[in-house]
């Protein structure tokens, strides 16, 4: 039990000194490719790819366009999490690669079909003051498909909130941000409404 109490102080101790200090900035890399589940039907159709920023930061002109979100901590607004580019061009050759795994490019006789997808909410979050114990990441994206005269739209999200020790490091976050978003892709993909309209 001395022993338990021991480690339990300096785990306690060792995240007051890494997460006391002002966190320095951040800069992960977003995968720009995923995996999606695979088309029953076989698609030869062009497709139009839009991906629109509408996070309320970035209208407001608050941030930069690759900005992600606050790794809190103490003078959290100098501690950013940021990718590697900017959030639309990353999900915008995601969006490309994941429609033509469905079957989607190149040149047909028939219209293509649009694809739109919104970023409404991209945040990542950690708490703000002198020890660092609780992120988040927070993803909502809004999806419409064009066919013709119909249209498809729909919202997806996806919140994950995770106790931290102190404030994580780039590899831990580049991993979970990544996570999170690929099993967000996963849910639009699999979607049998979604699919169905695109008949795949």
């Amino acid at each position: 039990m001395g022993n338990l109490i021991k480690s339990t102080l300096t785990i306690v101790g060792l995240s007051a000194v890494l997460s006391g200090c002002v966190l320095a900035p951040q800069t992960i890399e977003l995968n720009e490719t995923v995996e999606v589940p695979k088309a029953n039907a076989e698609v030869q159709r062009g497709a139009l790819i839009r991906v629109v920023d509408n996070r309320e930061s970035i209208i407001a002109g608050d941030e930069t366009r690759d900005y992600l979100g606050s790794r809190g901590g103490r003078l959290s607004e100098r501690s950013p999490l940021l990718a590697q580019d900017e959030l639309a061009n990353i999900l915008s050759l995601r969006l490309q690669d994941s429609i033509a795994q469905l079957g989607f490019g190149g040149t047909s006789p028939i219209d293509p079909v649009r694809v739109e997808m919104l970023i409404n909410k991209f945040a990542y979050s950690c708490n703000d003051g002198f020890l660092v114990t609780s992120c988040s990441v927070k993803m909502r994206l809004g999806v419409t498909l064009m066919n013709g005269d119909t249209t498809f739209t729909k919202p997806y999200g996806l919140t994950e909130t995770r106790r931290v020790a102190a404030a994580p490091v780039k590899e831990y976050n580049e991993k979970w941000v990544n996570d999170v978003m690929d099993r967000l892709w996963e849910y639009i993909f699999s979607d049998p409404e979604l699919r169905g309209y695109l008949g795949v």
